[in-house]
């Protein structure tokens, strides 16, 4: 399979199932002018939409939706047009509701094929995720600038129809996509490293799931009152407004670096610095002292971010090479942020506002080990560095290198891979 088009087609279907949740602030703004809903009730919609997502990736994942890669992305797209061009002609709030609740899954189903895409096709998930997202942010951006006009357009009408339009149009770019359905194998020891994975899968996935639960619960608190916090120390609703879009361009950035970073550095070292990096930037959000160390901060936890996922695909491609795993690993990921904005709610209203910073060092303090454990089990006890095999750039096809084994049986219209 052409490596160039299937990456362009994942970065796509990456594009397609996060274009929602990037707009998501306008999206609620315009369902208040619109509908003349409340904060909560309108804040409602945008959480069902987040939460479905997660349940598309769990739900692709666990291998109950017997499709292929390619078929998961389409019904996806399937989904996200037709529910949100539903949505622009519906005003019932529990209609409404379920709608927004069917784009979210849609969505879910979409970024699962691209996650176990990546995974499972790439011999660098690592790099591939990078690159990926970067352009999903650079398209994110663009995205931003056209949102003024779709709100013009009707309020919620012209958001979702918007949206319903950019998914129809990047719709044929999945079909490069693979039309194999991955199944995990059974086998005693996988190679996934410089040294095989020992324990089996459970151990070291459970552990990487109990990791990120910690350190994203801790920083989706404290993205979910950056507002807040920004207000605290004298910055107008505008000011934080334009700061927020800016943060794109850092978290194009931070993904560009792990593009280029890849393993050449090991999985430990990136982890543990990430940590720290992300922690003392929430912590600073918190406790800035002066509105230039909030920006810095807030700028400095997109960055970060943005290098930690493409980590957190490629861990999980390297527990399960079929790059189902990986999905779970996403999903778990989104559930758990979307979770911090709860949890922080509840901190702040026991404790104040700066108790969020708080939440994310706590966080950042019981995943390290976790992350430390995980990488020791996947790569050995000199987990610091990469073999020089993965040090090599490229977007290659794990299946030329033999370095994962893939375990790929065809979708039922399609007794071969689609080379």
């Amino acid at each position: 399979m052409n490596q160039t088009r299937l990456f362009l087609a994942v970065t796509t279907a990456k594009f397609v199932s996060v274009a929602g949740l990037m707009v998501m602030p306008l999206q609620i703004g315009a369902l208040m002018d619109g509908l003349g809903l409340g904060a909560a009730a309108a804040g409602l919609l945008g959480t069902l939409e987040f939460s479905a997502l997660g349940c598309g990736l769990l739900l692709a994942a666990s291998g109950l939706l017997r499709v292929s890669v390619r078929g998961c992305a389409l019904i996806g797209v399937a989904l996200i047009v037709s529910a949100q061009t539903a949505s622009a002609f519906v005003d019932a709030y529990p209609a409404l509701a379920g709608l927004r609740f069917l784009v979210g899954l849609g969505a879910g189903l979409a970024n699962a094929a691209a996650t176990v895409a990546i995974a499972a096709q790439f011999r660098q998930p690592e790099r591939v995720a990078g690159f990926a997202f970067g352009l999903v942010y650079v398209a994110g951006g663009l995205l931003y600038l056209a949102s003024p006009q779709a709100v013009a357009f009707g309020h919620q009408r012209g958001v979702f129809l918007g949206l319903a339009a950019v998914a129809l149009c990047c719709a044929p770019g999945l079909l490069a996509l693979p039309r194999v359905r991955p199944t995990r194998k059974k086998r005693a020891a996988t190679q996934v490293g410089p040294v095989p994975v020992r324990s089996g899968v459970a151990l070291p996935a459970s552990l990487l799931f109990a990791a990120e639960i910690a350190l994203m619960a801790g920083m989706g608190a404290v993205w979910a009152f950056g507002e807040r916090l920004g207000l605290a120390i004298g910055l107008t609703s505008q000011t934080i407004s334009v700061w927020l879009a800016a943060t794109m361009l850092a978290s194009i950035a931070g993904s560009l670096f792990t593009g280029w970073m890849g393993l050449r550095f090991g999985r430990t070292g990136p982890y543990l610095t990430g940590i720290v990096l992300v922690s003392g930037c929430c912590f600073f959000m918190a406790y800035p002292g002066a509105a230039i160390v909030f920006i810095i901060c807030l700028l400095g936890f997109q960055a970060v971010q943005a290098v930690f996922i493409p980590f957190l695909i490629g861990t999980g491609a390297a527990l399960d090479p079929s790059g189902r795993l990986s999905a779970a690993v996403v999903g778990v990921e989104i559930f758990s942020f979307g979770a911090g904005a709860f949890i922080g709610g509840v901190a702040v209203e026991a404790f104040g506002l700066q108790a969020v910073g708080w939440l994310a060092l706590l966080g950042g303090a019981l995943a390290a080990p976790l992350f430390v454990l995980v990488c020791r089990l996947i790569d050995g006890p000199s987990a610091g560095g990469a073999p020089a095999e993965l040090r090599r750039g490229g977007l290659e096809s794990a299946g030329e290198h033999g370095d994962h084994v893939i375990d790929v049986t065809p979708s039922e219209d399609q007794g071969r891979r689609d080379d």
